[in-house]
């Protein structure tokens, strides 16, 4: 089986939100439901903390800023971690899959079974947005 992976800058914009060109699809669809979807997760969620490092230019002790970076990071991977199954069938949805089909595919096949799912499915849901 065989992805278009998206480049750095095209995964860039999808790590903060932005929707993929139509033949990314089924890499997502795979992003969204392989064995690694967690960490993928908060690998995307990272991206998204680069900015808190802004604060280190607060004026004030250097602790107070250490204080506001790491305040920032547990805050965020906290809320990242309560709506991680949400925001994964978002990014789905917003490709142009069915909801809850990531967590169909993660629960009804195992690991090696995954990849020919997903491209199944890809395959199945065309793009609405193409035609």
């Amino acid at each position: 089986m065989r992805f278009i992976r998206p480049d750095p800058l095209h995964w860039l914009w999808y790590a903060v939100g932005g929707t993929l060109p139509p033949r990314n699809r089924p890499w997502v669809l795979w992003d969204l439901t392989c064995r690694t979807w967690v960490p993928r997760h908060f690998a995307r969620v990272m991206v998204l903390f680069l900015p808190f490092w802004l604060l280190l230019l607060v004026p004030g002790p250097a602790s107070l800023r250490f204080s506001m970076v790491a305040a920032a990071y547990c805050t965020g991977l906290y809320f990242s971690l309560s709506f991680l199954e949400d925001a994964c069938e978002r990014r789905l949805v917003r490709h142009g899959f069915p909801a809850g089909l990531n967590r169909r595919i993660r629960e009804d096949s195992s690991r090696r079974d995954r990849a020919e799912i997903a491209d199944l499915y890809a395959s199945y849901y065309p793009d609405p947005r193409s035609g």
